[in-house]
């Protein structure tokens, strides 16, 4: 038997299984992509062609779909529903609060142990002290994890038994980095606005500052390439979503979400989607 199985073997789920094998623990992957599982097989994983097979060979299942909804297709069905009776399961992805706890819920009800995690770093930094991930939900099941989630990253963070707390504290470090984004294309607009480069604002920025790819890009108007680290304005914009989506339903202050998606929806309908996140500005140039 496994010591875990990996269920996704996007660029996050690949780095977390190398990470693992690299460190000496068992490791059985599964993806719908079976070339994805043929490169992790020389590096010493089990690979199996059913995903049944993959939670049934180990007692902890980590999970790192695309979706919640993926995730919920997928343990669905009767046959992997049945194998995952009695194993711990942590899925790390993007998901609002309430996703989290429905989460919970859907695993609990298999009769599956559950925590719900967030990782809040790219996957270069998984294996490395950089890393963080922040976790969520019974401590039993925590306990049973933290040895794996403390070969992944440096800073791993119990966020106790509240399982929406993992999905909040990635909602709030989200919207500081929003605020840094759009509050920096304002800036970038107000620079045009009064004939000052754009680049000196860049400039007095700090080394490192997210800000920094994104005004490169105002003001060398390369907005059809997505810098290192960045992100299309539609991606920004489900990013956004999610910000005004919580709001909305835990009945907070949502006008600052509502400004950013307003905006973004500006740039959206000219055309802008697939551009880097700083193409926001092009529909910011005039008044309205």
């Amino acid at each position: 038997m496994s010591d875990i199985s990996i269920i996704g073997l996007g660029a996050m789920g690949s780095a977390i299984a190398r990470t693992l094998l690299e460190n000496g623990r068992k490791v059985t992957v599964w993806n719908r992509s079976p070339d994805k599982m043929a490169a992790l097989a020389g590096a010493g994983a089990d690979t199996v062609e059913d995903i049944r097979e993959a939670v049934s060979a180990s007692p902890r299942v980590l999970v790192c779909l695309l979706n919640y909804t993926a995730t919920n297709t997928l343990f669905a069905s009767p046959e992997v529903a049945g194998a995952v009776e009695g194993r711990n399961v942590i899925q790390l992805g993007t998901s609002s609060p309430q996703e989290s706890q429905d989460a919970e819920a859907f695993f609990n009800g298999l009769g599956a142990g559950y925590i719900d995690g967030t990782i809040m770093c790219w996957p270069g930094n998984i294996g490395t002290p950089s890393g963080r991930i922040a976790a969520a939900g019974a401590e039993d099941v925590f306990s049973d994890f933290e040895t794996d989630l403390k070969i992944l990253v440096g800073d791993l963070r119990n966020m106790g038994s509240n399982v929406r707390a993992a999905a909040t504290l990635e909602l709030a470090f989200l919207s500081r980095l929003l605020g840094i984004i759009f509050g920096s294309i304002h800036g970038a607009l107000a620079c045009e606005a009064e004939g000052v480069p754009v680049s000196e604002f860049t400039a007095i920025l700090p080394p490192g500052d997210r800000a920094i790819p994104l005004t490169e890009t105002i003001n060398a108007g390369t907005f059809e390439t997505i810098s290192s680290g960045g992100a299309s304005v539609d991606v920004a914009g489900e990013a956004v979503t999610g910000l005004y989506d919580h709001a909305i339903s835990v009945g907070i202050n949502s006008e600052l979400p509502a400004l950013w998606l307003d905006w973004v929806r500006r740039a959206q309908a000219a055309g802008y989607g697939s551009q880097e996140t700083a193409a926001v500005i092009k529909g910011l140039r005039k008044a309205g």
